[in-house]
Order: structure tokens, then sequence, then C-alpha cells
């Protein structure tokens, strides 16, 4: 049976339920609805709003710079892009909006929007801009390049790391494009900048941003800058590019990128010129780029999230950081280091860690890597009330009910065990995988919940160690 309840009263509610805001014109321009997500954002009144022209609500409304009427005029929508305009009563409203056409019998009868807020976005990048130019500034000061970390600052033991900086040094002096693979928390951007600083950029600018951090719409003006004029509010401003000069400029989690903003990456660096955001001016890229994933390369490529022809010219050369559980062998210096680090900061002395602790931390996966073992580090420290032993009950209660009820038997599994301290650690490791994937009927993602690692990890693990996927 169908509802009673009428078309217009049951698309209403929806429409202020949902946290976009939506403004839909007639083919007047005359506003028909508009919800209160809108009215928060723009700081209106729907009752004052609705049965209004666009003039009336908008400062400055003409063919060019309202999207409603433009796409009523022509039929043609407008995809999801950034604006920036002023209410009549004077509000600056940063917005990302798409507006699209209502068709009727072949005649455009209405217009709508549906419209996010970016306002602190657009906050972020003005402080990301300042901060950039004030660290140029320093930097012309102080000589200071913008990194903190050398090879020097490294901690490891084993023999897999000491490769690793061979290479790295070598990728160092070669000065090619240069991507790096590593799970989250191994150290990519500690490795980059020592990269940097054993180069011959090393008294130019390092510049760093993380491409998962920042809106898609945001981006791209932050890379190649934008011009004044090239959109509503929009100055002249330099990007992440020209800020790096001569320098270094790292791409974090480049797999997190967009396809299309991957492809105007890739035109910049075949030209090796770029333009800011609506400019027409071609301005000569100088700095080495480099660039790094958190997820296999080959895997992006695969799910469609890596242009592959962007990797070909990102990875003339390729390091790996192995994650933690494949070099244990560098667990004892990490926890030697952070423990003096902690001890230092906190004023602490003689601090140690049990003997059951320390076999433990050998038995976990860290699925959050060095930086898991940091911070868990950390928080025991300051749990210590007093004590000079570090033990599992100072642990955060994730690792302390694991430690309790599952790594004591596999603890006690490979300490019995025979064979090289790798041997046993592959055998343990891949139990528990083995166990995690009968445990969850061979469905990975959760398996991979049940671990405490992401999904992607999980069938890196899987192809590495030949397991059956149905446990």
């Amino acid at each position: 049976m169908l509802s009673q309840v009428p078309l217009a009263q049951i698309l209403t509610a929806v429409f202020e339920s949902i946290h976009e805001g939506i403004i839909v014109t007639d083919h007047t321009g005359q506003i028909i609805f508009y919800n209160s997500e809108l009215g928060r954002l723009e700081d209106l009144d729907p009752a004052d709003v609705i049965g209004k022209h666009l003039s009336d609500v908008y400062d400055a409304v003409t063919f060019d710079t309202s999207e409603h009427l433009h796409v009523i005029t022509t039929g043609e929508p407008i995809l999801e892009q950034r604006r920036t305009y002023f209410t009549a009563n004077g509000k600056e409203i940063n917005i990302v909006a798409g507006t699209f056409p209502v068709w009727d019998q072949g005649k455009v009868v209405a217009a709508y929007s549906v419209c996010r807020d970016i306002t602190k976005f657009k906050e972020l990048l003005d402080k990301t801009i300042q901060l950039q130019d004030q660290i140029g500034r320093d930097r012309e000061n102080i000589k200071n390049n913008g990194t903190r970390y050398t090879f020097d600052s490294l901690v490891y033991a084993s023999s897999v790391m000491q490769s690793l900086l061979n290479s790295a040094k070598k990728a160092a002096e070669a000065d090619g494009s240069l991507l790096i693979f590593g799970e989250t928390g191994t150290g990519k951007e500690l490795l980059v900048q020592a990269i940097h600083n054993y180069s011959s950029r090393k008294d130019e600018p390092f510049v760093a941003i993380n491409c998962a951090a920042i809106p898609e719409t945001l981006l791209e003006s932050i890379l190649f800058g934008t011009v004044k004029g090239a959109f509503t509010g929009a100055v002249d401003g330099k990007g992440l590019f020209e800020q790096a000069g001569k320098g270094t400029l790292f791409l974090d989690e480049l797999n997190s990128m967009s396809i299309g903003l991957q492809a105007k990456l890739l035109r910049v660096l075949q030209e090796r010129s770029m333009r800011r955001v609506g400019g027409t001016t071609e301005i000569p890229v100088r700095c080495r780029v480099i660039s790094s994933t958190n997820v296999d390369p080959w895997e992006s490529i695969n799910n469609g999230s890596m242009r592959k022809d962007l990797f070909y010219r990102l990875a003339v050369i390729s390091l790996y950081i192995p994650p933690l559980r494949e070099r244990k062998e560098d667990i004892g210096a990490l926890l030697g280091y952070f423990l003096q680090k902690f001890q230092r900061i906190y004023g602490r002395k003689e601090i140690r860690i049990s003997a059951e602790l320390k076999d433990a931390f050998y038995s976990y996966t860290w699925p959050g890597n060095v930086r898991e073992l940091e911070h868990v580090l950390e928080s025991a420290v300051n749990m210590l009330d007093g004590g000079q032993v570090i033990k599992i009950e100072h642990l955060p209660p994730y690792l302390k009910t694991r430690f309790s009820d599952q790594e004591p038997a596999l603890l006690g599994n490979a300490l019995n065990a025979e064979g090289t301290l790798a041997q046993i650690l592959h055998d343990v490791e891949k139990q528990v995988l083995t166990d995690a994937l009968k445990a969850h009927g061979g469905n990975i993602t959760k398996a991979a919940e049940s671990l405490g690692i992401a999904r992607q990890n999980l069938q890196y693990r899987i192809r590495k160690l030949n397991l059956d996927q149905t446990g």
C-alpha cells in the first residue's frame, strides 16, 4: 500500500535531517527551498529566505557569479567545486558545492545545490600558508631547513635496517624521484628527512605534507598556490612546490590523493613546471619530490587508487621500510632509546622493564610499529606510581588484556621451539594469522580487526607467508 504522506513532506523531512546544506530555486531564481543546515552555515533564517530572489539574499548576483542562474540558463550542471561568497548581510561563506538542473518536458524548471562547509579547512589553509611563509623567513635568518632528523637519529640493531640505510644514502646521492613504502608508524618522514640532510640539497628547504589530512578541494591550492581572482576570496599565494624551492617536497600518503589530482601532479613531474590555480604563467619546478605510501603501491594500482604512470614517474628509486614485526632485533635498541628519553622528560631514574614484559614485547606483532612502541612505553612510564620496574600491569588496557590472556601461550610455544630467532618469530606469526583467519571463516576484514592491524597489512602478510586465506 502506498504511503498517504505527500512526497514533498517526505523530501522536506529528508533534506532537513542531513548534514549538507540544500537550496532550490525555480527557473526565475526565486528560492523555493532552503534547509536548516544551510541556514546555520550562512547565519540566515529559512523563513526569511524562502520566497525571495537570489539577489535579495546574496551579494552581487549575476549570471557569471551565480551557479544557479548559470545552470538555469545553460542546463549544464556544475560539479562539486570550492566556492567563496558573501551573503547580503556581509558574512563570508566557504563551501564545496555542486549545482544541478531539474528538467521537466525538456525545460529547466529549477536548480538545486548541495553544499558542505569547509570554513575550518579554509582557515587551516590560510594558517598553513602563513606558517610556511614564516618558516621561509626564519630559514633565511637562522639557516634552518625545516628538518629535525639525520641518519644519526635512526635507532636500530638489525641487519635489514642497516641495509636499508645503505640504500637510502645511495638514494640521497642519486637525487632522482624517490618512493618509500612503509606501514603507518614505521618512520617514513624520519627517513626522508635523513635522506634530505644527506643530499646535496641539505641547505635548501624541506617541505612535507600529508595528502590524507587535507581535503581534496584544498590540496591543489596548497600544492600549486593560487592567483588573485582564481575564485572568490583567492589571493596570490605560493604553493608548496614553490616554497620547497631547490630543496625537497615530501608527499606523504600519496595513495590518498585523488586520481584527478594525480594526473596534474604527473604533468608537473614530466614538464618540471606548474601553474598556480587560476594562473597562466608557467613556473619552473626545481625541488626533488619524495613520496610515500602506507600500503603496497601495486595494491594501490590494482584497486585504482594510484595511477600506474605516476608510480613509474615517482619510483625512479624505491625503498621499503619493513614493519617492526619483521625486524624484532630492533625492539631492544628502541626500548633503550625511548626509556632514556622518557626518563629525561619525566625526571625519572633507573627505570627498567621486567623480563616478562620484555619477552611479551618481542612476541607482540606491533601493528602500529615503532610509533605504537613509543606510545606504549610512554604510557607505562606514567603508570609506574613511583616504582622502578615496568610490568604488564602498567600497560594500556588493550595490551594488558592481550598479554595477560593470549600472549603467554604464544610466548611459551615460542620459547619451547627450536631454530633461529627469525624462524621462531616466523612460525609464531604464521600460527597467529592462521588462527585468526580460521576463527573468522577466512574473512580478512574481521581477522584484521581481531589482530588490531589494517586489512591491507593482513593481505600483505598472507601473500608473504603463503597462507591459506580460508584458514
